[in-house]
């Protein structure tokens, strides 16, 4: 009998437990980061290379070479970089025009559609155009300019994680709009040539 006993109490107090309506239980709701942004204030970076643009404080320059070549732009707020070549135009401006668009459609397989917009400003001589990658491509933003007779500047950002369009793209658009800036303050130095 005690061990009947013993089994009727433990059922009760499960029954009990389990039976309690008071409590009603929900799903979490999705969380999202906190993205702060910095606020923008813009500089002219100019240097010995034959270019010169407007860029925020947090971008900050690194050169890869001593000849103007390639230049990194970090980000380290958004764990990005921009990487710049510039090449001095001879007879290889098609050539120059041609491997930037296969750099851009080398994302095609992961991307989910790549815009195109034409930049003419002919009070700068600065031509060119961008790209706005959206899917998960390695790099989401490229753009070449040029003068057309002497200079040729390419960039493509990437962030230093895996590509995931969702995660990266409150602070693509942000960083966009100061790539936008820089490539709307680009000036061709006339008399400096690298090479």
């Amino acid at each position: 009998m005690k061990l009947h006993s013993k089994i009727l109490v433990v059922l009760t107090f499960v029954l009990v437990a389990c039976g309690s309506s008071e409590v009603d239980y929900y799903p979490k709701p999705n969380g999202y980061l906190r993205l702060d942004f910095p606020e923008r204030v813009y500089s002219t970076y100019s240097s010995d290379c034959p270019y010169s643009f407007e860029i925020p404080e947090y971008f900050s320059v690194v050169d890869k070479d001593s000849f103007c070549n390639k230049k990194d732009i970090v980000m380290n707020r958004f764990n990005a970089s921009l990487m710049l070549t510039y090449l001095p135009v001879d007879t290889n401006l098609i050539n120059l025009i041609e491997a930037s668009r296969s750099f851009v459609y080398e994302h095609s397989q992961f991307a989910d559609g790549i815009e195109e917009e034409v930049i003419i400003d002919d009070s700068r001589d600065a031509f060119g155009l961008r790209y706005k990658i959206t899917g998960d491509a390695a790099s989401p933003f490229q753009f070449y300019l040029t003068d057309s007779t002497n200079h040729f500047l390419r960039g493509a950002l990437y962030f230093n994680v895996k590509p995931n369009y969702d995660s990266v793209k409150p602070s693509l658009d942000y960083i966009t709009e100061d790539l936008d800036r820089m490539l709307q303050t680009v000036i061709w130095k006339k008399d400096t040539l690298p090479f």
